[in-house]
């Protein structure tokens, strides 16, 4: 898929993530793929999704653009489509755009930005989205050749952790700087999504409000003893 077909297919839509955490009674591509056509029957315009074989289950069932990543276990490395031979082979699966982490440093074992970014354009035919946490990153991703950013990692890496909300600040200074943004990242009401749109994001990326339904329930317990404390 070429990246402006992506774009107008997504333009101001929602995309859910169809993921789960390792060994949780999600964590399997029936599953996943069933979550999916699930959502897309509910509207959605486009799919983030993990692995493989996860993705060629999920392309089974929808024709939703799929936003493809593969997730190596260690976090404490560049753990997004490190590779070039991981982003081989989700497009085999069915990918129609590669997420990959764009986050500095770059840590462990891991291919440099630019020749993943080409290689990715170049051999395979796909657009780039650059998984980031700050404005310098954002920027850096696209003079490296990214197509996209999205706000992924905003809360996830040393210099941004702690932040519990969306980070629609990043949004808009993104958005600002004429950088095409998806929004992503602790987003769970419709007024943040909406916000989001508001600030300059081209569409926005849901997941764990929308799949993961332990977390959903944990967010409902803590919301109520917390009211009960009170």
């Amino acid at each position: 898929m070429k990246v402006q077909d992506f774009v107008h297919q997504i333009k101001g839509r929602l995309i859910v993530s169809c993921q789960a955490l390792p060994e949780t009674p999600l964590d399997n591509p029936e599953i996943l793929a069933a979550m999916a056509k699930s959502v897309e029957l509910g509207g959605a315009s486009g799919l983030r999704a993990q692995g493989a074989r996860n993705i060629s289950a999920i392309r089974e069932v929808s024709k939703l653009p799929i936003i493809g990543l593969y997730k190596t276990l260690n976090r404490d490395e560049t753990f997004i489509t490190p590779h070039f031979e991981n982003a081989k082979e989700i497009a085999a699966a069915g990918a129609d755009i590669i997420a990959l982490q764009a986050t500095n440093p770059r840590l462990g074992d891991c291919d440099d930005l630019p020749t993943l970014t080409s290689k990715i354009h170049t051999q395979l035919g796909l657009g780039v989205i650059a998984d980031i946490s700050t404005l310098v990153e954002a920027e850096e991703a696209v003079q490296a050749g990214a197509d996209l950013v999205a706000t992924t990692l905003s809360g996830y890496t040393p210099h941004t952790l702690h932040r519990e909300r969306p980070d629609l600040d990043l949004v808009y200074q993104i958005a600002g700087r004429g950088i095409p943004v998806i929004a992503e990242g602790r987003y769970h009401s419709p007024e943040q999504v909406i916000q989001a749109l508001d600030n300059g994001a081209l569409a926005v990326v849901v997941g764990t409000m929308i799949t993961m339904p332990d977390r959903i329930t944990r967010y409902f317990i803590k919301s109520m003893d917390r009211a009960t404390r009170d």
